[in-house]
């Protein structure tokens, strides 16, 4: 896997936690700075029709968190994500 801080990150950072814990979400949100991307930068948000092409999408496949970029974004509005990197929470 490619490192995150390769990547350009001028974009949206979306994060789907799917879980309410708030916990599970500091937590996540520590791992992610650890590997560069700013805690500042991350939008809890689900909607990936508001993603743009350059964005990063991270979802949480317990126990670990998927990063996705999109590389993609058809005038249908259908997003194309690339998995670049995948983060252990454990």
């Amino acid at each position: 896997m490619v490192p995150v801080t390769d990547f350009n990150l001028i974009g949206k950072i979306f994060f789907a936690p799917n879980t309410s814990d708030n916990e599970l979400i500091g937590k996540a949100k520590l791992k992610l700075k650890e590997n560069g991307i700013g805690e500042d930068l991350i939008e809890i948000n689900y909607n990936v029709q508001e993603l743009d092409e350059g964005d990063l999408y991270i979802s949480y496949d317990p126990p670990d968190l998927i990063i996705r970029k999109v590389y993609a974004k058809t005038p249908s509005g259908f997003i194309k994500m690339k998995s670049i990197k995948t983060v252990k929470l454990g």
